[in-house]
């Protein structure tokens, strides 16, 4: 009991600090810093440097949190705390459903795939290929969004992973265990992952991390956001029907995934802007992109 008390306590202290990390900086970069960072600070930085350069903005931007992300951060945490504390019958109902309703069988498979690292790698190749193909800037500026906001939901979601160590639905049929930093290598014996691999979900993670970048750049259609994010959803609640998942891992992945991909769209996109040109004796347009 102890045990899962210390977890408990260590899972809303990653909460606190990695809920509005994301969004943070994507809602407080508005046009003034962002215009400043343009040219020099982001402008076409090496796709390695910009990552590294992203992932220390990420792990830093809790230094930089204002009282309003604080407030935001405790409600999300003491949420997150409640889905915990109900997820064995919250679990136990969702079993009850797919039981009764055998369709439910047909379709989890497949909505749970889309959730797939390898599937998320395909369709950020098929935007900058297709891009390159087409010559189209935005769809090749979206396979490389999608590709590094995919880097750094890896890179978090397994940091938490490794640090909670929560069992999988699957391993003693539907109850809840956590290991906490205790679990770091147990993982790695004996194949034992679904004993300690469940917070936060990564499938989760993923697919909404992609399903943002997707619905950002092209939120002129009000379809393509609708479509992705409800994708998104029930990918992840695809992830209770197939036993892998707890609600909580499903929501905080979510929450990380949306912040996640729109931390990257703001940082990375390029915006197509057209400019009147006067000076010099020349008049005419500019046509170009700038970062967002």
């Amino acid at each position: 009991m102890l045990k899962k008390q210390i977890s408990l306590l260590l899972v809303l202290f990653l909460c606190l600090n990695f809920f509005p990390l994301f969004g943070y900086d994507s809602d407080k970069n508005s046009d003034s810093e962002t215009e400043k960072s343009n040219t020099k600070e982001n402008g076409d930085d090496p796709f390695f440097k910009a990552l590294l350069k992203d992932e220390a903005e990420i792990w830093t931007a809790p230094l930089r949190f204002s009282l309003k992300d604080w407030a935001i951060v405790a409600g999300m945490s003491a949420f997150t705390g409640y889905l915990i504390s109900k997820d064995e019958s919250i679990y136990s109902r969702f079993k009850a459903y797919q039981e009764k309703n055998k369709w439910v069988d047909d379709v989890s498979p497949i909505m749970t795939l889309l959730g797939d690292g390898n599937v998320s790698l395909g369709i950020s190749g098929f935007f900058y290929l297709s891009g390159f193909a087409l010559k189209d800037e935005k769809a090749k500026d979206t396979g490389k969004l999608v590709l590094m906001s995919l880097i750094h939901s890896g890179v978090v979601v397994q940091l938490l992973k490794h640090l909670t160590g929560r069992q999988r639905p699957e391993a003693e049929n539907g109850i809840d265990k956590w290991d906490g930093p205790s679990g770091f290598f147990k993982r790695y014996k004996d194949n034992r992952d679904m004993y300690y691999d469940a917070f936060p979900s990564g499938h989760t993670i993923t697919v909404w991390s992609t399903a943002t970048v997707i619905a950002h750049q092209y939120n002129k259609s009000v379809f393509v956001p609708i479509l992705s994010y409800g994708l998104a959803t029930l990918s992840g609640l695809s992830r209770i029907t197939e036993d892998t998942h707890w609600l909580s891992d499903v929501f905080v992945g979510a929450v990380l995934g949306f912040a996640i991909g729109k931390f990257i769209y703001r940082k990375r996109s390029r915006k197509f802007i057209v400019m009147p040109l006067i000076g010099n004796g020349k008049t005419g347009i500019n046509i170009g992109f700038k970062l967002r």
